[in-house]
């Protein structure tokens, strides 16, 4: 198997996982505050790593490399997106959220021409808007309620995942994928941790005590383990040998995804507006994933 199709089951294998992520992110947070969750998320991912670089033939070489360009990496994803993120979905419709993180193939797509001088075929072009109108309507083709707020946060959110894509494959050059999400997350807990001890008034066992919990600790294993190291290592593996824009059109299987294991597992309801939504991305993915032109 040649490096790029592995890469390019590394990115739907990584996105695939995202999807799930919103399934146990929902029954996290009726045990623990947004930020309170991302704490002790991104602790646990960085203790599995840490874990992996004792344990593991995995090693970490970071002297004499462009470390400032990997920081930034961590600042972008997760710290602004998942701040981003967490507060534009709280001020809008599920739909204008899905809808919105929908773009991002697209502004990667971009900014990949831009600053990577990426190119773009006229059909990978057209099945990456293509996809975006399949996030469209598998969201029930609505967008609710609009708010400015939420828009602009949201937007923040959509640039910090595209910006991420773009510089994760930029320092591919310098940095191995374990050495690009080791960073990412030890940013991830220096942040979200304290900011969780300060959201709980300092109080250290406040914050863990949600691990008592069971189906938290459980959901909270996932995101950690499953849906942080383990996406992001494939991820970043991914950006290695493939185009950014190209992988970050994977990203929207991860509302295929989503939708079906919330009808499947959470038992919500389906539309035929949907069915032609998911069909609509699986043959955008589809494509750009046979397609030999970048």
């Amino acid at each position: 198997m040649s490096k790029n199709s592995k890469a390019v089951i590394a990115a739907l294998l990584g996105y695939s996982i995202f999807g799930f992520s919103f399934l146990f992110s929902k029954t996290a947070l009726e045990f623990a505050s947004p930020f309170g969750l991302l704490g002790l998320r991104f602790l646990l991912a960085f203790l599995a790593l840490n874990f992996v670089l004792l344990f593991g033939k995995t090693k970490i070489s970071l002297k004499g490399k462009p470390i400032g360009s990997l920081i930034l990496l961590g600042l972008i994803q997760p710290v602004c997106y998942f701040i981003f993120e967490t507060y534009g979905i709280s001020l809008t419709s599920a739909a204008f959220s899905g809808i919105m993180i929908g773009t991002v193939p697209v502004v990667g797509v971009i900014l990949g021409i831009l600053f990577l001088g990426e190119k773009c075929s006229f059909l990978r072009g057209f099945f990456t808007l293509f996809s975006v109108f399949g996030v469209y309507l598998t969201t029930t083709g609505g967008i609710g309620s609009f708010s400015a707020k939420g828009f602009f946060l949201l937007s923040g959110a959509v640039f910090s995942a595209a910006f991420f894509t773009v510089l994760s494959r930029k320092t591919s050059e310098h940095f191995s994928a374990f050495e690009r999400t080791y960073v990412m997350f030890a940013l991830g807990t220096a942040f979200f941790l304290p900011l969780s001890f300060f959201e709980n008034g300092g109080n250290i066992a406040k914050v863990f005590l949600p691990l008592k919990n069971p189906f938290f600790l459980v959901s909270v294993f996932y995101l950690a383990v499953i849906s942080s190291v383990c996406a992001f290592l494939l991820i970043n593996f991914s950006l290695n040998h493939i185009p950014a824009g190209k992988a970050l059109v994977f990203s929207n299987f991860t509302t295929v995804i989503s939708v079906l294991a919330g009808i499947f597992i959470m038992g919500d309801s389906f539309s035929v507006t949907q069915l032609l939504g998911i069909a609509v991305i699986t043959l955008s993915v589809s494509f750009i994933t046979i397609s030999k032109k970048q």
